[in-house]
């Protein structure tokens, strides 16, 4: 994450999700496929809602602004694989079914 004070940019996430209100679509994308809303790994994040449209919509005469932008940050992912890797290796005896 971003030191305290700092906002944090696209070079604190491992993806975003980006939703559209309008026609439901989501997709996930990486930082780097953000190059072409001329994002960069200095951009802050609150500044990516002005610059991502949606395509879909757009092709259909919409405006496709009604977005709603989620990142997963690599410190999250770095987590949930860590805490996926504790349970798969984790022994966990099977209870057997009595019968009475």
């Amino acid at each position: 994450m971003a030191l305290p004070g700092r906002e944090p940019t696209i070079a604190h996430v491992a993806s975003i999700s980006v939703e559209c209100a309008d026609c439901g679509r989501n997709r996930w994308w990486k930082p780097d496929q953000l190059k072409r809303f001329g994002v960069t790994r200095e951009t802050p994040l609150a500044a990516l809602s002005g610059r991502i449209i949606c395509s879909a919509c757009r092709a259909e005469g919409l405006p496709g602004v009604a977005v709603s932008i989620q990142a997963a940050f690599i410190d999250d992912k770095e987590r949930a694989r860590a805490e996926a890797h504790m349970l798969n290796s984790r022994d966990v005896p099977l209870e057997r079914s009595r019968r009475a």
